[in-house]
Protein backbone atom coordinates (compact mmCIF):
# COMPACT_ATOMS: atom_id res chain seq x y z
CA UNK A 1 0.00 0.00 0.00
CA UNK A 2 2.46 2.65 0.90
CA UNK A 3 4.67 1.68 -2.28
CA UNK A 4 1.54 1.99 -4.56
CA UNK A 5 1.16 5.78 -2.78
CA UNK A 6 4.56 6.66 -3.35
CA UNK A 7 4.18 6.01 -7.04
CA UNK A 8 0.62 7.65 -6.83
CA UNK A 9 2.36 11.06 -5.90
CA UNK A 10 5.47 10.61 -7.95
CA UNK A 11 3.67 11.67 -10.95
CA UNK A 12 2.05 14.60 -9.38
CA UNK A 13 6.12 15.45 -7.79
CA UNK A 14 7.53 14.79 -10.99
CA UNK A 15 5.42 16.95 -13.02
CA UNK A 16 6.19 19.80 -10.82
CA UNK A 17 9.59 19.41 -11.41
CA UNK A 18 10.15 17.59 -7.86
CA UNK A 19 11.14 14.03 -7.30
CA UNK A 20 10.86 10.75 -4.62
CA UNK A 21 13.50 8.92 -3.19
CA UNK A 22 13.42 5.74 -5.28
CA UNK A 23 13.73 4.01 -1.20
CA UNK A 24 10.19 5.27 0.35
CA UNK A 25 10.09 4.25 3.79
CA UNK A 26 7.07 2.13 5.20
CA UNK A 27 5.93 5.41 7.60
CA UNK A 28 6.81 8.34 5.04
CA UNK A 29 7.61 9.64 1.85
CA UNK A 30 11.30 11.27 1.83
CA UNK A 31 10.96 13.53 -1.52
CA UNK A 32 14.20 16.22 -3.02
CA UNK A 33 13.81 19.20 -5.29
CA UNK A 34 16.75 20.15 -7.33
CA UNK A 35 17.51 24.00 -7.10
CA UNK A 36 19.82 24.93 -10.65
CA UNK A 37 21.92 27.89 -10.08
CA UNK A 38 24.07 29.76 -12.36
CA UNK A 39 27.61 30.27 -12.02
CA UNK A 40 27.88 34.06 -9.47
CA UNK A 41 23.90 33.48 -10.05
CA UNK A 42 21.46 34.33 -6.81
CA UNK A 43 18.11 32.02 -6.24
CA UNK A 44 15.49 32.86 -3.80
CA UNK A 45 14.46 29.17 -2.33
CA UNK A 46 12.71 27.69 0.08
CA UNK A 47 13.01 23.95 1.38
CA UNK A 48 9.05 22.71 1.26
CA UNK A 49 10.10 19.23 2.64
CA UNK A 50 10.11 18.67 6.28
CA UNK A 51 13.71 18.20 7.42
CA UNK A 52 15.21 15.48 9.53
CA UNK A 53 15.44 16.89 12.85
CA UNK A 54 16.42 20.64 13.40
CA UNK A 55 18.62 21.66 10.10
CA UNK A 56 21.17 23.95 9.27
CA UNK A 57 22.68 25.08 5.79
CA UNK A 58 25.47 22.40 6.67
CA UNK A 59 22.59 19.62 7.00
CA UNK A 60 20.60 21.32 3.87
CA UNK A 61 23.21 22.49 1.51
CA UNK A 62 25.89 21.16 2.67
CA UNK A 63 28.92 21.05 -0.12
CA UNK A 64 26.99 21.29 -3.07
CA UNK A 65 28.09 25.19 -3.53
CA UNK A 66 31.84 25.92 -4.19
CA UNK A 67 33.70 27.44 -1.46
CA UNK A 68 32.83 31.21 -0.81
CA UNK A 69 29.65 30.75 -1.68
CA UNK A 70 26.68 32.40 0.21
CA UNK A 71 23.36 32.14 1.75
CA UNK A 72 20.96 34.57 3.01
CA UNK A 73 18.48 34.12 5.16
CA UNK A 74 15.07 35.89 5.73
CA UNK A 75 14.19 36.87 9.26
CA UNK A 76 10.61 37.23 9.34
CA UNK A 77 10.59 38.92 12.45
CA UNK A 78 12.97 41.51 12.40
CA UNK A 79 12.61 41.66 8.16
CA UNK A 80 16.70 40.94 7.68
CA UNK A 81 18.57 38.45 6.69
CA UNK A 82 20.90 36.12 8.44
CA UNK A 83 24.01 35.51 6.32
CA UNK A 84 26.10 32.59 5.88
CA UNK A 85 29.17 31.89 3.76
CA UNK A 86 30.41 28.42 2.64
CA UNK A 87 34.37 27.42 3.93
CA UNK A 88 36.67 24.54 4.16
CA UNK A 89 35.00 24.14 7.46
CA UNK A 90 31.28 24.53 6.01
CA UNK A 91 28.35 26.65 6.60
CA UNK A 92 29.61 29.95 8.93
CA UNK A 93 26.62 30.16 11.80
CA UNK A 94 24.33 27.74 13.37
CA UNK A 95 20.96 28.91 11.95
CA UNK A 96 17.73 26.78 11.82
CA UNK A 97 15.69 26.76 8.55
CA UNK A 98 12.67 25.22 8.50
CA UNK A 99 9.87 23.98 5.91
CA UNK A 100 9.14 27.18 4.18
CA UNK A 101 11.95 29.33 5.42
CA UNK A 102 13.31 31.46 2.25
CA UNK A 103 16.59 32.17 1.95
CA UNK A 104 18.72 32.84 -1.21
CA UNK A 105 21.54 30.96 -2.21
CA UNK A 106 24.59 32.46 -4.07
CA UNK A 107 26.67 30.67 -6.46
CA UNK A 108 30.16 32.30 -6.40
CA UNK A 109 31.71 29.37 -8.51
CA UNK A 110 32.91 29.81 -12.40
CA UNK A 111 30.11 26.49 -13.45
CA UNK A 112 26.54 26.26 -13.14
CA UNK A 113 25.64 23.73 -9.80
CA UNK A 114 22.37 21.78 -8.86
CA UNK A 115 22.12 21.72 -5.48
CA UNK A 116 19.39 18.98 -4.19
CA UNK A 117 17.15 19.91 -1.04
CA UNK A 118 15.26 16.58 0.64
CA UNK A 119 13.16 15.87 3.53
CA UNK A 120 9.90 14.34 4.14
CA UNK A 121 6.74 14.82 1.92
CA UNK A 122 4.53 16.88 4.18
CA UNK A 123 1.18 15.08 4.98
CA UNK A 124 -0.39 13.95 7.88
CA UNK A 125 1.74 11.47 9.44
CA UNK A 126 4.18 14.42 10.15
CA UNK A 127 1.31 16.87 11.11
CA UNK A 128 1.76 18.69 8.38
CA UNK A 129 -1.89 17.73 6.47
CA UNK A 130 -2.53 21.79 6.93
CA UNK A 131 0.00 24.58 7.19
CA UNK A 132 -0.16 27.89 8.18
CA UNK A 133 1.92 30.82 7.91
CA UNK A 134 0.75 33.50 10.60
CA UNK A 135 0.94 36.85 10.49
CA UNK A 136 2.47 37.95 7.20
CA UNK A 137 2.50 41.83 6.74
CA UNK A 138 4.28 44.94 5.22
CA UNK A 139 7.26 42.51 2.87
CA UNK A 140 7.78 40.02 3.70
CA UNK A 141 9.55 36.07 1.96
CA UNK A 142 7.46 33.08 2.08
CA UNK A 143 7.01 30.42 0.15
CA UNK A 144 4.11 27.76 -0.72
CA UNK A 145 4.38 25.45 1.65
CA UNK A 146 4.02 22.10 -0.13
CA UNK A 147 6.69 20.54 -3.12
CA UNK A 148 4.38 20.87 -6.18
CA UNK A 149 4.35 24.05 -8.27
CA UNK A 150 0.89 25.99 -7.11
CA UNK A 151 -1.54 28.36 -9.10
CA UNK A 152 -1.06 31.64 -7.58
CA UNK A 153 -4.67 33.13 -7.85
CA UNK A 154 -5.56 30.14 -6.11
CA UNK A 155 -3.82 30.02 -3.38
CA UNK A 156 -5.76 31.14 0.43
CA UNK A 157 -3.04 34.04 0.18
CA UNK A 158 -3.96 35.40 -2.75
CA UNK A 159 -6.98 35.38 -2.16
CA UNK A 160 -6.81 36.97 1.09
CA UNK A 161 -4.39 39.61 -0.50
CA UNK A 162 -6.09 43.11 -0.63
CA UNK A 163 -6.54 45.88 -3.79
CA UNK A 164 -3.05 46.99 -4.43
CA UNK A 165 -0.78 44.33 -2.15
CA UNK A 166 1.94 43.26 -4.57
CA UNK A 167 3.69 39.78 -5.37
CA UNK A 168 7.04 40.31 -6.29
CA UNK A 169 8.89 36.50 -8.42
CA UNK A 170 12.74 36.80 -8.68
CA UNK A 171 13.74 36.48 -12.62
CA UNK A 172 17.19 35.58 -11.73
CA UNK A 173 18.11 39.26 -12.23
CA UNK A 174 15.50 41.59 -11.25
CA UNK A 175 11.91 41.17 -9.60
CA UNK A 176 8.65 40.51 -11.58
CA UNK A 177 6.15 42.47 -10.17
CA UNK A 178 1.95 41.92 -9.79
CA UNK A 179 -0.17 43.89 -8.31
CA UNK A 180 -3.78 42.83 -6.96
CA UNK A 181 -6.69 45.04 -8.74
CA UNK A 182 -10.28 45.12 -8.42
CA UNK A 183 -10.68 43.04 -10.92
CA UNK A 184 -8.19 40.40 -9.77
CA UNK A 185 -3.78 39.84 -10.01
CA UNK A 186 -1.53 41.07 -13.24
CA UNK A 187 -0.65 37.47 -13.42
CA UNK A 188 -0.46 36.30 -16.68
CA UNK A 189 -3.52 33.26 -17.13
CA UNK A 190 -2.28 30.17 -15.77
CA UNK A 191 0.84 31.65 -13.80
CA UNK A 192 2.27 29.24 -11.45
CA UNK A 193 4.41 29.57 -8.13
CA UNK A 194 7.22 27.41 -9.10
CA UNK A 195 7.64 24.31 -5.93
CA UNK A 196 10.59 25.21 -3.95
CA UNK A 197 10.69 29.14 -4.95
CA UNK A 198 10.15 31.85 -2.43
CA UNK A 199 8.93 35.22 -3.42
CA UNK A 200 8.15 38.37 -1.54
CA UNK A 201 4.83 39.71 -0.85
CA UNK A 202 3.73 43.24 -0.06
CA UNK A 203 0.53 43.28 2.41
CA UNK A 204 -1.63 46.51 3.46
CA UNK A 205 -2.97 44.22 6.65
CA UNK A 206 -1.14 41.00 8.11
CA UNK A 207 -2.65 37.75 6.82
CA UNK A 208 -2.48 34.29 8.41
CA UNK A 209 -1.87 32.22 5.31
CA UNK A 210 -3.52 28.33 5.87
CA UNK A 211 -2.88 25.78 2.91
CA UNK A 212 -4.20 22.43 2.46
CA UNK A 213 -1.86 19.62 1.20
CA UNK A 214 -2.44 19.49 -2.64
CA UNK A 215 -1.96 15.60 -3.15
CA UNK A 216 -3.54 12.45 -1.59
CA UNK A 217 -1.32 9.67 -0.26
CA UNK A 218 -4.44 7.35 1.45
Amino acid sequence: MKRLMAVGLAALLVAAGVGLAADVPSVNVVGYGKVVIGPGKLVLVATTFETFGDSTLNDLVGNQLPNGSGAFIWDRVSKTYKTSTLGRGGWSGTNVIIRGDAFWLKNTGSTTNVVTLKGEVPYYYNDSATTTVSQISGIDAVAYAYPVDAFWTNTALAKAAAVNDALYIWNGGSYDVYTKGRAGWSTPAGFKIAAGRAFFVKTAAAIDWTEVAPYNLD
